[in-house]
C-alpha cells in the first residue's frame, strides 16, 4: 500500500521535474557558462534571492491556471483587448518557435561531437524523432523519456566536481580575457 501511494506522489512531480530541466536550454547554459567562468562563484549569492521569487511566480500562476480552469490567453483577454491577446500569443509563440529550433540545433551539434558526423545530418531525424513521440505515442510514454532526458542533467553536477572548479575558474578567466570578450 505503501509503495502504490510513494509511486503516486512521485508520478505527481513528473511534469515538474520536466519543467525544471526545461530551463536548461541552450541559451540558458551558454549564459551560466560565460557568468561562471567571468565571475566565478562571486554572484552565486543572487540565488538566495532570484530562487524564491521563481517559485512564488511559478506557484501564483499554477494556482490561476487551477482556480479558474482556463489558459493564459483566455484570463488575457478577460482583461485585456483581443488585439493584445493575439500579439502576446504571437510573440509568444515566435519565441517557443526559436527556442525549440536552438534546442535541436544544440543536439545535434552534441551528436556531431560524439560521432564526429556533421550536425545536419541528425537535424532531420531529431525533428522526426520528437514529432513521432509527440503526436503518436501516449502521455506516460513522453513523459518518461523527457525525465530520463531531465535526469541526464545530473551530468552537469558530476561535471563540476570534476572539473575542480577553482583551477577551471582561473583557466575560463583567462581565456575570457585574452579574448576581449564583452559582456
Amino acid at each position: 500500500m505503501r509503495s502504490k501511494r510513494a509511486r503516486k506522489r512521485f508520478a505527481a512531480f513528473g511534469p515538474g521535474i520536466i519543467t525544471g530541466g526545461a530551463g536548461d536550454d541552450p541559451a540558458g547554459i551558454v549564459t551560466y557558462t560565460i557568468i561562471g567562468s567571468t565571475t566565478g562563484f562571486s554572484l552565486l549569492w543572487l540565488m538566495l534571492l532570484s530562487t524564491p521569487m521563481m517559485i512564488a511566480v511559478q506557484d501564483t500562476v499554477s494556482r490561476i491556471a487551477v482556480a479558474t480552469k482556463k489558459s493564459l490567453p483566455e484570463i488575457t483577454n478577460a482583461f485585456y483587448s483581443k488585439k493584445f491577446t493575439v500579439f502576446m500569443v504571437s510573440i509568444l509563440s515566435i519565441a517557443n518557435i526559436f527556442t525549440i529550433a536552438a534546442d535541436m540545433e544544440a543536439v545535434a551539434v552534441i551528436l556531431e561531437i560524439l560521432t564526429g558526423i556533421e550536425s545536419i545530418y541528425f537535424l532531420v531525424p531529431v525533428t522526426a524523432l520528437i514529432a513521432y513521440l509527440v503526436m503518436f505515442k501516449k502521455y506516460k510514454t513522453v513523459r518518461n523519456v523527457l525525465i530520463f532526458l531531465t535526469a541526464i542533467l545530473l551530468v552537469y553536477i558530476i561535471s563540476a566536481i570534476l572539473a575542480k572548479p577553482d583551477k577551471s575558474y582561473d583557466l575560463c578567466h583567462k581565456a575570457f580575457i585574452t579574448k576581449n570578450f564583452i559582456f
